[in-house]
């Protein structure tokens, strides 16, 4: 069979043509290349906004230890027992429950009206709990140093985990068997390293004055 010869013009045509094609093959790879590293951006981006959305409240040193309730209405109605305190103070902070006497470990606040029991600092739901004497009980950590409890509470609306920050609610005003004479009460324990020390001394004071 006799080969025939491509005309010039033929030729440049069909070059051109190439041309175009290898033209589109690279730009459609290009554009492949684009998207992906678009996505990878946009997937960076969604990183560090999980990050900051998922933001955890740490202890800040300027805090101010508050109040562990809302209202004014509220009162002690049992101190923390002190063992150089007065002897009028020392009968204001025994507990009687079944014939025994017990030195009070935090503060009883009361009120004729429900109240809002709050954090009284920022930090870490570590424990919640129901006690036969003390009924439900919230345990907050700040760090490794000072740990706030709340008993004698009711309807809670946190769970072991939560983040909390400073006047956040936790729960309500309720009663225990150890203060059945209360219906609206709330027991506050504070603990530094692990030892109880008295609310009363530190609330109204900076942080610092708890974790010297």
């Amino acid at each position: 069979m006799r080969r025939r010869k491509l005309k010039p013009a033929v030729k440049v045509a069909i070059l051109s043509s190439l041309s175009i094609i290898l033209l589109l093959v690279v730009l459609i790879s290009a554009n492949g290349r684009t998207r992906s590293v678009m996505k990878e951006i946009d997937d960076f981006v969604y990183v560090n906004d999980y990050i900051f959305d998922n933001y955890y409240p740490v202890i800040r040193n300027d805090e101010t230890i508050m109040n562990p309730y809302s209202g004014d209405k509220v009162s002690i109605e049992k101190k923390f027992y002190e063992k150089d305190a007065s002897e009028e103070d020392q009968q204001k902070s025994i507990i009687y429950y079944d014939g025994v006497y017990m030195q009070n470990s935090g503060v009883d606040y009361t009120s004729n009206d429900e109240f809002d029991v709050i954090s009284a600092l920022t930090g870490t739901i570590t424990n919640i709990s129901d006690d036969t004497l003390l009924g439900k009980t919230v345990e907050v950590k700040t760090d490794d140093r000072i740990t706030a409890t709340y008993q004698c509470i009711k309807d809670l609306v946190v769970n072991k985990g939560d983040k909390v920050i400073q006047g956040q609610v936790l729960a309500k005003s309720g009663t225990c068997n150890i203060n059945k004479d209360s219906k609206n009460n709330l027991h506050f324990e504070l603990y530094k390293n692990s030892n109880v020390v008295n609310p009363e001394k530190y609330i109204g004071k900076n942080i610092t004055e708890l974790t010297k």
